[in-house]
């Protein structure tokens, strides 16, 4: 019990408060890192089996068969209106998607630069949307149908994350009040890959 009374208890506070102080530090320096590797993909957006035959690896019939996936992915998961009017206020064409919805039609489509095997599957074929409400921070971004955004339109290649080049959700609604530029809005504060988006 005496060997107590030497001990500085202050120190040993001081010292223990370091250790512990420095742990979150750590801890967030480590997830900042792991968040600004994420997977990237090279990809090149073409507007035409033509632009995909001269653009990318693919042939004549591999390009028709990415441009006919890239169709159906549009239909299946691009953002849906409740108007003309509401959709072209957000893009410069659109197109009715059955019912009294309607719809953008596509800028273009993604491919990977690089294909094998493993990743031939419609997630490369994703269609692309050229932003166009005047005065918005994405006006003439390209997006994706859940609203990611790939880079300015007018390039041919972009660097995007993985997740972009993923199959999206089925559309199951319509987009709501704030446009889709407020959804582009969320997935940019949230760090651009979730899943899900607007359409889910």
């Amino acid at each position: 019990m005496k060997r107590t009374r030497h001990i500085n208890l202050e120190r040993m506070r001081k010292a223990a408060s370091g250790r512990f102080s420095a742990r979150p530090l750590a801890l967030g320096v480590a997830a900042a890192a792991l968040m600004g590797c994420a997977p990237k993909e090279e990809v090149k957006v073409v507007s035409s089996v033509d632009d995909c035959v001269s653009s990318t690896e693919l042939d004549e019939q591999q390009c028709e068969a990415a441009y006919k996936k890239a169709l159906a992915e549009a239909e299946r998961t691009g953002p849906k209106f409740r108007s003309e009017r509401r959709c072209e206020s957000e893009f410069d064409s659109c197109q009715q998607a059955g019912g009294s919805m309607w719809m953008p039609l596509m800028t273009g489509f993604m491919v990977a630069s690089m294909l094998d095997n493993r990743d031939r599957h419609s997630g490369y074929y994703n269609p692309v949307y050229r932003y166009s409400r005047p005065h918005s921070n994405y006006y003439n971004r390209l997006m994706t149908a859940d609203g990611e955004v790939v880079g300015r339109y007018g390039k041919s290649s972009y660097t995007v994350d993985r997740s972009s080049t993923r199959p999206k959700p089925t559309v199951s609604r319509t987009v709501s009040r704030g446009g889709f530029g407020s959804v582009a809005s969320a997935k940019s504060s949230w760090g651009g890959g979730r899943s899900g988006g607007w359409g889910g």
